[in-house]
Formats: C-alpha cells, sequence, structure tokens
C-alpha cells in the first residue's frame, strides 16, 4: 500500500512540474514549450517532433535554456508513460547541455528523474546517487523553484528501497525534509500545492511506522491546507484517515471520517477510489456487526463492478434512440429499427458466445492448474517423507559442471527451502546476486541447481514461488479476494499490477479476478 500511495503523490508532483517563467525564455518560445509539452499527452509522436524541431531552432540561435526544456519535457513524458530507456536519454541529454552551458538547477532536476527511474527498476543504489547529486547541487536553494525542486527531490528518494528495520524511519525523515522545503517557499499558491502533497507523504510513513496518531494530524494538515477546494484530494484524505481510524479500531471516528469520503467522491466518476471506501465501509460494519448496512455497502461495491457494462448497454440503447430521431417515413423507420435491433441482438448473442466459451477455457485452466498444484502438494509431502533423498539422476538435458558436488548441490538446496520459507522472494527486485552472496556460492552453481530441481531459470523459478504464494493467500485467507490487483503485486514484489496480473495468467492460465470469482463460485458449490 505504501508504495502504491507514494507513487501516486510523486506522479502529482512530476504533473505539477510546468515551466517556470525564466526570464532567459523569450515569451514565444515559452508558449511554444507549453503548448508542445501539453500536446505530448495527446498526440505524443507529432508533439515531440515539435519539440525535436524546436530544439534544433533554438540550438542555432543559442538559446540553450529552451533546449533543455524541451529535453526535461521529453523526459517527464517518458517517465509517466513508464518508458525507462527514452526517460534517461532524454534526461542525460538535458544533464549535459545544463552542466556545459551553466544551468546546474536544471541538472538537479533531470538528476532527480534519472534516480525515480533507476528506483522504479529495483536498481537502488544508482537511484539514491543520481538522486543525491541533485540535492547536492541546490542543497542551499535560494530561488522558490530551487526549493520545490528540492522538495521534489528529497520526495524521489521515499521511492528507493532500504534495507532494514529502519527503512520506515528514513522515509519518514525523507518525507520531513521534503516537506520543510515546501513549506519555505514563499509563492503561497506554489507553497500550498506542494506542502498538501509534502504532508501526505509523512501521513503514509507515519502510517507504515504504526504512528496512526502522528498520521492523521498529518492529514488533517492536507485537509486544513485544501479547504475543500479539491474534492477529490479530500475524499482520498478523509479516506486514508477512516483506514487509519480502522486500525485504531476507533470504529465511530472511522465512520465519520469515511461518511466525509463518501460525501467527496460519491457521483464524482472516481470508481476505484469508490470501490476502496466502500471495501472499508464493509471492514467496518463487520467490526460493528451491522448486518444492514453491512449488507448495504456489499451491494454498493457490488453495483460498482457491474456499472461499466450496464453503461456499455445503456450507450447501446441510446443509439438506437438516436437513429429513430432521421426517420423519413413510417415505414424506413420501421426498417431501420429492425435492422438495429437485429444488430444489437447479433452483437449480444456473438458476445455472450465468446463470453461462454471465454468462461469455460477459464474454468479448465482453473481446473487442470488447482489440480496440478494439489498433486505437487502430495508429492512434495510424499518427498520429504522419503528417509534417503537422492540428488543425482539420468536426466541426459540436465546442465552438468563437473565441480558442483554433491554436498553443494545438498547445501544450495537446503539453503534455498530457507529462502521459500522465509517468503523472501516476495521481495521487490529481488536479484540472483544476493541469493549467491548469502549462499556463498556463485551464479553458475545457482542456476545449476534451480534448473535441475525448481524452473527453468531463476526468473520462472521466483514468479512461480510468487503466485503460488498468493494463491495460498486467496485460497485459505478469505479477506485476500476483496484487495486490489495492485495490493496483491505490492506484496509479491512485482513492479506494477500489469507484470503481475501477466505471469499470474501464465502461471495459473487465468486472471486474477477470474481466479478469485471461479474460487468463488466452487466455494458456494461444495457448500
Amino acid at each position: 500500500m505504501k508504495t502504491q500511495r507514494l507513487f501516486f503523490f510523486i506522479l502529482l508532483l512530476i504533473c505539477s512540474l510546468s515551466f517556470a517563467q525564466i526570464p532567459e525564455i523569450p515569451k514565444s518560445y515559452q508558449a511554444k514549450l507549453e503548448q508542445h509539452q501539453t500536446e505530448l499527452k495527446t498526440r505524443p509522436q507529432a508533439a515531440q517532433k515539435k519539440l525535436l524541431a524546436l530544439i534544433d531552432e533554438t540550438e542555432k540561435k543559442q538559446l540553450h535554456l529552451v533546449s533543455i526544456r524541451a529535453y526535461e519535457a521529453l523526459a517527464y513524458h517518458y517517465s509517466t508513460a513508464d518508458e525507462t530507456q527514452n526517460t534517461l536519454k532524454y534526461a542525460q541529454v538535458a544533464i549535459d547541455l545544463s552542466d556545459k552551458y551553466n544551468y546546474p538547477t536544471e541538472a538537479a532536476v533531470m538528476y532527480g528523474v534519472i534516480g525515480q527511474q533507476y528506483g522504479r527498476m529495483g536498481m537502488d543504489e544508482l537511484a539514491k546517487e543520481h538522486i543525491q547529486k541533485g540535492i547536492d547541487i541546490i542543497k542551499n536553494p535560494k530561488t522558490d523553484a530551487e526549493k520545490h525542486h528540492l522538495g521534489n527531490l528529497y520526495t524521489y528518494r521515499l521511492y528507493t528501497k532500504e534495507p532494514g528495520k529502519d527503512s520506515s524511519r528514513i522515509f519518514l525523515k525523507y518525507a520531513k525534509l521534503a516537506l520543510a522545503s515546501y513549506l519555505a517557499i514563499e509563492n503561497k499558491e506554489l507553497r500550498e500545492k506542494a506542502s498538501v502533497l509534502g504532508y501526505g507523504n509523512v501521513g503514509m510513513c507515519y502510517s507504515e511506522l504504526k504512528q496512526y496518531d502522528s498520521a492523521i494530524a498529518a492529514l488533517d494538515k492536507v485537509l486544513a491546507i485544501n479547504k475543500g477546494k479539491n474534492a477529490y484530494m479530500s475524499g482520498s484524505s478523509y479516506l486514508q484517515k477512516g483506514m487509519l481510524f480502522l486500525e485504531k479500531k476507533q470504529v465511530d471516528s472511522a465512520e465519520v471520517n469515511l461518511k466525509r469520503s463518501e460525501k467527496n467522491f460519491l457521483g464524482k466518476g472516481n470508481i476505484n477510489e469508490e470501490k476502496e471506501l466502500y471495501s472499508q465501509f464493509i471492514k467496518l460494519y463487520e467490526l460493528k456487526g451491522d448486518k444492514n448496512k453491512l449488507k448495504e455497502y456489499k451491494s454498493a461495491y457490488l453495483e460498482l463492478e457491474n456499472r461499466q457494462q450496464k453503461s456499455r448497454l445503456s450507450t447501446a440503447t441510446e443509439l438506437l434512440k438516436n437513429e429513430n430521431k432521421e426517420k423519413k417515413s413510417i415505414t424506413s423507420n420501421f426498417y431501420k429499427v429492425a435492422i438495429g435491433l437485429s444488430a444489437v441482438i447479433i452483437a449480444l448473442l456473438i458476445i455472450l458466445s465468446w463470453q461462454r466459451k471465454k468462461r469455460l477455457r477459464e474454468k479448465a485452466a482453473f481446473e487442470a492448474f488447482r489440480k496440478n498444484r494439489n498433486a505437487e502438494e502430495q508429492h512434495t509431502v510424499e518427498t520429504k517423507n522419503t528417509e534417503n533423498i537422492h540428488i543425482t539422476g539420468n536426466n541426459e538435458e540436465e546442465p552438468k559442471n563437473e565441480n558442483l558436488g554433491e554436498d553443494v548441490e545438498m547445501r544450495l538446496l537446503k539453503g534455498l527451502e530457507k529462502f521459500e520459507k522465509e517468503h523472501r522472494y516476495n521481495e521487490k527486485g529481488i536479484a540472483v546476486r544476493e541469493i549467491t552472496s548469502q549462499l556463498n556460492t556463485n551464479a553458475t552453481y545457482l542456476s545449476i541447481v534451480i534448473k535441475k530441481h525448481k524452473a527453468d531459470n531463476f526468473s520462472s523459478y521466483i514468479n512461480t514461488l510468487r503466485i503460488n504464494y498468493i494463491v495460498e493467500k486467496i485460497e485459505n485467507v478469505p479477506e485476500y479476494r476483496k484487495y486490489k490487483v495492485s495490493y496483491l503485486a505490492e506484496e509479491t514484489g512485482f513492479s506494477s499490477a500489469y507484470a503481475f496480473s501477466k505471469v499470474f495468467k501464465d502461471v495459473t492460465g487465468v486472471s486474477p479476478s477470474s481466479y478469485i470469482s471461479l474460487l468463488g463460485r466452487k466455494t458456494v458449490g461444495n457448500e
């Protein structure tokens, strides 16, 4: 949950970085930069060509700051699109030009963007190194822009991984440094806009430390600054407060804040946030034992699930109604309606047929996976009960290495068994080098043992362990069936919900939501 929330705030920070009005940039070029930056959101390819053409033009005129800002715009665009290679390329070009023509603040900003990218990839040491370079450049900010950028650099630091039990306290330190930079901004509008995000991150860090009172105080600051101006921000803050009060088992305070969140979100089209809100209401009324309210919010949650499908049907009906308005005669109108209805009916039949076939395929894959999983579990139990475990085999395709003795192989297997029991495969960014270091071996030996006893390669080994772990949770802990896919991805160390869903389907044959749905039907059928 922490990383997801931090990413939300970081994304807002990136989107809030508009081009500052700098005297060295002529107004006409400032306008072009802002126009192309906006166009990147809707027509990225066309906007990129215009920005590259603008760079050629301004370099000839020695308007270097315009060129730097154009490269920055491209770096920000690819960063939000999660395209790492292009982000790093354009950010580095911007840094090189900034160093060449003495624009240190611009270089600091781009060091932060590069650091954020490395953080997303799990390359935490490189991420910290680049972010610190940016911080060192503007550690004594003089202008509002520099104070804003410094705060953003400290915020990027929250996106890196910190080993050890003190990681949450380290994140809190950087969140506080970011907030202090934001609060030092003299421009009231910019200060409030930035400090809202700063207090939000501080609140998330306190929440991770289970210092719920401090987290709630930080969220109260967000609400006080926002003053209801942004309904989404208010709704999110009240939702977070409600969740914190639930953690404290203060159900009355939780209910008050969840109700306020509902008031801000209701009817605004924020379906994901509404679903999260209703899931918290479900937890609340389960704690309170209020069966009527529990039923009400469960129904509301299911209603949101079905809203999209209903919306499609409503759109189809509306199209048919509009078609009737341009009739020329009763006869022509009749044929139009008949043809339209026939098309809709045929389309619906095709959709229903496709959905039925899809359900059958998913059910077959689901049953096959569970049957195979049960068989593997039984085999594991039988193997553990066997007195003599033979390491060697007759498989001619197994990798061979004359230096890998039976005692080494057994030691590595025991090491992997401990690794699996401790669920360390769920650590984000887990790499071969970390395991080889702990097992006092090398990548070649580890790969041989994994391929011989576990999976085709290290990646497949880790992914299968992660999916089997979360499947066990879904099967045996009903609460997991209510969690968002993003939460399940976060718990199992995946970089995104998309990556988790793809691997989950590769391993089980069905998507996470389909698996949970099929499991629910099977449970009801058994009852």
